[in-house]
Formats: structure tokens, C-alpha cells, sequence
């Protein structure tokens, strides 16, 4: 499998390091199941917006993953975790998380936007590397997935929706240890231990909480070895949280390291592709209560550097071959495989490195009536490549590997407030974005709910609207049939939402809570990349008006805690459908009118008898447009895909072990996500977690 990015001796200090904590964490009580942290659980607050709501009484379309589901699932990425979310169409390029494309209710990759831990995260190069993040599945506490846009609540990208998740430390010490093995060549080994101050016996000062995590996973190829489909990925992060009478502080930072072959993942023209991608990330956020009033202060960094090789430099794929002339001199060298030859324009991978810093601060204020809140985001997006940009803006000793570049700032500010009044909410956001590159934008929105019932039944509607720039992709890239341009302009939508939330046999053993909710969104100058009929060049766009229309129906049981043998831990079911105004006639669209037209999921898990869980996924897509052959240039309609995945899990109370199996794509479906990229088939990976109290 191909290597990552060097970090031999980060690597080397942080395996002592965690080693070190591992022995210095010795076990005091023994788990019978890998360590879901249900302490920091907190169901009364979501994401939402700028005001602080409940997932029951949101006056919005969202679904609340908890700690329980991700956990039980055995998933090894944040695109396993969402895939069965309603909504969302998680169209990945690898298994493994090594490039995946986040989208909500037909967007594309570039109209959603990314939170952690109450910082907005950016990829301004490309939203192609927006889930390169330093989290693995065990890390996360909580996901919440807003269906919907909302730039003035959710900030720019938000265009179509937005997931945010919440990760430790946990409140508890201990260590988790995972091994994984599977098909495919599929290794993985994770290491996470969480320690610090114990809150139960605080009385006065400062208090401190720890965790750190790494993993390391592998394939030898997604479709077999020598495919050009295997894949390395490092991850290791930091988290902290101190709080005191001064306030709190929670603090993190991460590295996420890849290296994959690329088997048709731009084109097809050239399939033979490769990648690495080094992410870093780091942030902090104090926040301080005093009366009513709560203020939030955040700052943030990632650096996040890409090289692609349009043709694999590997022995076993192409290789630098010299050129001489009639003389036998050396006048330069080409990139040669069996039976082919680089293109001679070729002169070598593409290098980006994109850096985005910067602050935000929120302050809310809560009365009888409601509540008031301000936010400031500011932040700097630059890039420096040696395809992106205009011109230098790297430091001397980059200019080599880097010599051309481009930045921008952008700034959103919002003023909202809240009303509630008896049953009846209404809240209103008045909110700007100002972009250097774009100039500013008036992005208001409104949400009104209605509680029907004491049980949680609530009827809501919302409109809102909502704005995206274009990336520094859209705007420079040039390279192998790809053409980005310098006139796109920001795409930008309406949104109109209604929809209702009821409780069903609320006083039985299984609460049953059902969401419907219709929305229309008017899309304008849509950016997309688009292929014309008839030419091998695809061009960065804005499309005409676009609208889209759809409903969602969303089933979920939210058990009890009971002691019976046969529990059911979660439950959800659910049906989207949505239709696109304009089909991709004379032009292969590649993002905009290829969403999905249908989809079904079904995610539960239960608890059976002898300390056994299993879980199931199943996720019906059909999705709109078609893509073109490699090769032979035929237009293809996307074949609808039925996806089943299981996770069985068996404990061991006294061993402080979990024994468990995951089977992804169980009915071996042929998968094609994005054109000619074909997905794994049926994947089985068997896994040991030892939990150390």
C-alpha cells in the first residue's frame, strides 16, 4: 500500500507518546463493549443556527446521530457514518474516507458546509477535500445533519445544508485499543486514551479533561491488488477541555495524512491517477456565561496540502524513462508504462497548499421573551500552487514547488432574534457576507415554529436564503481537458421549507417520532463543470436558474432505556424524493443536475441476549443525469443501487473486549458514485476493541 506523506519522526514521538499513556492509564475496570461516551450526551442543545433549540423543538429538517449509532456501527470514516442519513448523498471516489463529496437534497460537494466542534471548517482549494479531517468514527459524540441552506444561521457554503459534529474528551479516563482486519488487504490499528482531572471530586479551581487518538488504515487495493485503488491513511489529534470560574476552554489540533491511487477519479481520459493529501487542523474556543448572557470566542487554522499525479509514477505503473537523441544524449525524460506514454504536455503533479485562518465570535443574550444574538466570522483564504493563482504569494523557499497564488478574505455577520411567545416561536436573522474577491451579499432568513402539543410535536416553516463562492478550482484550474474560469460569479439560492415533527405512541416502550417536510430551493448562477456535447474539455460554469422541489419523510424510534434482553437501541427509516426544473440536455453536467432523484435508508441497531449487537444500513439511491464512458464515449444514465451493510458485535465483560464483524455492500451491488469510478464490492473487516478503566 503507498505511503503517506513523511512524518517519521512525529510519528515515532507520538507512538511513544501513546504508548506511554496507554501503560500510565493502567485498567481499574474492564468494559464489555468498545467505549461509546454517553456522559457527554447532551440532548437539551444542537448546532441550529445562532440561537440555542433542542432537536425536538428545531424549526428545521435535522437528524441527531449519537453516540450509540456511530459507535455500533463499526465504521471506519465519517462517509460511512452518514451514508444512511436522510438527505445526504455521500458520492465517494474510495472506501476508507480517502475522497468523498458531501452533499444535502441535490447540492453539490461545494454547497455544504462542515462544523467542528462550533468552528466552521473551509477547504477553499477544492470541497473534494473537505472531509480530509483528523476524526475518526470512535472520536465523535454526537453528528447533527441540517437539511436545508442557511447562510445566515450556518454561514457561507451553507448552501444546501450542513453537518456538525462534536467530539471529546470524555469525563471518563481510559484507554481503547481496536485492531482490524479484513478483504482487500484491509488493515487498521486505533489507540485513543483520555484522561485528566476527575469533575466528581472537584470542588473549586480549574479543571482539566485530555484525549489522544491516532489510527493508522490500509488497503492493498479497493477492487483487488494492482488495481491503482489502494490506499494508506494516518490520523492523530489532540483534544482538550479546561473550565473554571473564569469560564471554559476547549482546545484541539490534528493531522490527517493519505495517499491513494486515483483510478479514474477526475477522468477517464487519464485513468491512471495518484494522490496524497497532508491535513492540519487546529482550534480553540472560550466561552464564558455570566446572568444570561453566554459569549463564545473561537480561532481557528487548517493547512491542507494536495499533490496529484495525473499519471502514477510507481514501478508497477509508469516510470521516468529518458529521451536521447540520434547521438545517445540525454535531452530529457518521459513518464512510460506498457503500452503507453505520458502526454508530452505533462511535466508533472500538481501541488496546492491552501491555508485558511482565522476568528469568530458570538454572543447571545436570553430573556423571558426569547433571545438576542450577534455573531462575526472572519476568516483568510489563500492558496499557493503551481496551477492556482495568479501569482506568487509563497514564501521564498516555496516559490519553486509553488509559484503562482491567490487570497481573499471573507466576513459574515448576522444580528438575530427570537420570540416565543406560549407555543409560538418566530425568529428573524438579518446577516451579511462580504467576500474581497465577491463583494457583499445580504443573506436574511426567517423560521417560525409552532409547539401543537406538551408530547413535542411542533409544525415549522422557514425561508432563507443562501450564498457559495466559487473555490480556487472553479476560478484557475487548467489542466488535462479541465477548464476553470476567472468570470464565475457566487452561486447563490432561495429556500422555502414547511414541514412537521410528531410524536407517535409516545407514552408506549418506543417513542416513534415522524418528520415530513417539503422544500423548494431556487438555485442561481449555479456553478457547476459541464462537458458540451460532442468535446473532450469540460469548462467551469454558472448555470442558468435552477429550482429544486422535494419531500422527506423521516421515521425514528427513540427507544427507552430498559434492561430487556431484546432492545432496540435506535431506529430509522426514511424516504426523500426531489426533482430538478432542468435536465442536463446537450451537456454532461457534473455536479448540479446529478443529485438524487430517490432515495430510501433504514438504519437500527439492537441488543440481543449474551452481550450481542448488531446493526443494520440499507440505503435504495436513484440518481438524476448520467456520466460518460471512458473509452468509448457512450452516455451512461446513473443505475439505481441498493446497499446493505451489517455489523454484529459480541462482548466479553470480563476481558474488557468487543468482538465484532462489518460486511459493507453485503448483496456485492455494482456501485458507480461518480462516472467511471467504480466502488468496492462486497467488504468484510473483523475487529478486537480492548476498552482499559
Amino acid at each position: 500500500m503507498p505511503n503517506p506523506v513523511p512524518m517519521n519522526v512525529t510519528l515515532r514521538v507520538l507512538s511513544w507518546s501513546f504508548f506511554a499513556a496507554a501503560w500510565w492509564v493502567r485498567p481499574s475496570q474492564a468494559l464489555s463493549q468498545v467505549d461509546v461516551d454517553t456522559t457527554w450526551i447532551q440532548p437539551a442543545s444542537v448546532t441550529g443556527g445562532f440561537a440555542s433549540v433542542t432537536a425536538e423543538n428545531a424549526p428545521r429538517a435535522l437528524v441527531v446521530l449519537g453516540a450509540e449509532e456511530v459507535g455500533g456501527s463499526a465504521a471506519t470514516s465519517l462517509a460511512d457514518v452518514l451514508e444512511a442519513v436522510p438527505g445526504v448523498d455521500i458520492r465517494q471516489r474510495g472506501a476508507l474516507g480517502v475522497q468523498t463529496d458531501l452533499s444535502v437534497r441535490g447540492g453539490t460537494f461545494e454547497q455544504t458546509a462542515l462544523w467542528v466542534d462550533g468552528v466552521r471548517w473551509s477547504a477553499p482549494q477544492t470541497g473534494h477535500h473537505l472531509l480530509n479531517v483528523p476524526i475518526d468514527p470512535e472520536d465523535i459524540r454526537q453528528v447533527e445533519v441540517f437539511r436545508g441552506g442557511a447562510s445566515s444561521a450556518l454561514g457561507t457554503g451553507a448552501m444546501t445544508g450542513a453537518v456538525s459534529l462534536r467530539t471529546g474528551p470524555s469525563l471518563r479516563d481510559g484507554t481503547l485499543l481496536v485492531a482490524e482486519s479484513g478483504s482487500k488487504g484491509y488493515l487498521r490499528a486505533k489507540v485513543r486514551v483520555d484522561f485528566g482531572d476527575d469533575l466528581a471530586s472537584a470542588t473549586s479551581g480549574t479543571v482539566m479533561r485530555h484525549r489522544i487518538s491516532a489510527s493508522r488504515a490500509g488497503t492493498s487495493g479497493m477492487l483487488g491488488r494492482g488495481t491503482n485503488t489502494d490506499a494508506s491513511l494516518l490520523r492523530a489529534r489532540y483534544a482538550g477541555w479546561m473550565a473554571g470560574e473564569w469560564g471554559s476552554l476547549r482546545i484541539s489540533g490534528g493531522l490527517a495524512n493519505k495517499a491513494f491511487g486515483a483510478q479514474n477519479f477526475y477522468t477517464s481520459t487519464y485513468p491512471t491517477q495518484f494522490e496524497t493529501t497532508l491535513t492540519g487542523q487546529a482550534q480553540a474556543t472560550y466561552t464564558k456565561a455570566w446572568g444570561r448572557s453566554t459569549l463564545d470566542a473561537s480561532a481557528h487554522h487548517r493547512t491542507h496540502v494536495d499533490a496529484f499525479h495525473l499519471y502514477r509514477n510507481h514501478d508497477d505503473y509508469y516510470v521516468p524513462t529518458d529521451v536521447l537523441d540520434s547521438a545517445g544524449n540525454v535531452t530529457g525524460s518521459v513518464l512510460v508504462m506498457a503500452g503507453d506514454t505520458a502526454a508530452s504536455w505533462y511535466s508533472g503533479p500538481n501541488n496546492h497548499l491552501s491555508r485558511t485562518t482565522g476568528g469568530r465570535i458570538h454572543w447571545r443574550h436570553r430573556t423571558d421573551w426569547g433571545e438576542t444574538y450577534v455573531a462575526v466570522d472572519l476568516r483568510q483564504e489563500g492558496v499557493v500552487s503551481n496551477v492556482l493563482g495568479v501569482d506568487s504569494l509563497g514564501r521564498d523557499d516555496e516559490g519553486t514547488l509553488y509559484p503562482l497564488g491567490d487570497v481573499r478574505w471573507n466576513t459574515d455577520a448576522a444580528l438575530g432574534q427570537t420570540l416565543r411567545l406560549g407555543r409560538f416561536s418566530l425568529s428573524g436573522t438579518a446577516a451579511w457576507n462580504h467576500n474581497t474577491m465577491f463583494g457583499l451579499r445580504f443573506v436574511p432568513g426567517v423560521e417560525a415554529s409552532v409547539a401543537l402539543n406538551d408530547e413535542g410535536s411542533v409544525l415549522f416553516a422557514s425561508a432563507n436564503r443562501s450564498v457559495r463562492h466559487p473555490s480556487f478550482t472553479d476560478l484557475y484550474y487548467r489542466v488535462g481537458g479541465a477548464v476553470g474560469s476567472r468570470d464565475l460569479v457566487s452561486e447563490w439560492a432561495d429556500h422555502l421549507e414547511a414541514g412537521v415533527r410528531l410524536w407517535l405512541a409516545s407514552d408506549g416502550p418506543v417513542p416513534l417520532s415522524l418528520e415530513q417536510v417539503l422544500f423548494h430551493r431556487e438555485g442561481h448562477d449555479l456553478i457547476d463543470w459541464a462537458r458540451p456535447n460532442g468535446s473532450l474539455t469540460t469548462y467551469a460554469t454558472n448555470l442558468r436558474e435552477v429550482a429544486f422541489t422535494g419531500f422527506e419523510t423521516v421515521l425514528t424510534a427513540r427507544p427507552a432505556a430498559t434492561e430487556n434482553a431484546w432492545k432496540l437501541r435506535y431506529g430509522r427509516l426514511s424516504y426523500a424524493t426531489m426533482q430538478a426544473s432542468e435536465q442536463s440536455l446537450g451537456f454532461e453536467s457534473n455536479y448540479v443536475l446529478d443529485g438524487l432523484r430517490t432515495k430510501w435508508d433504514l438504519s437500527a441497531g439492537w441488543t440481543l441476549p449474551g452481550e450481542v449487537q448488531a446493526d443494520v444500513r440499507w440505503s435504495y439511491q436513484e440518481r438524476l443525469g448520467g456520466y460518460t464512458v471512458g473509452g468509448s464515449g457512450e452516455e451512461m444514465p446513473f443505475e439505481p443501487t441498493s446497499q446493505l451493510g451489517i455489523s454484529v458485535g459480541k462482548a466479553f465483560t470480563g476481558l474488557g473486549l468487543r468482538a465484532y464483524v462489518r460486511v459493507d455492500n453485503a448483496l456485492g451491488a455494482v456501485v458507480m458514485d461518480i462516472g467511471n469510478v467504480q466502488q468496492p464490492g462486497r467488504w468484510v473487516r473483523l475487529g478486537f476493541a480492548y476498552t482499559i478503566r
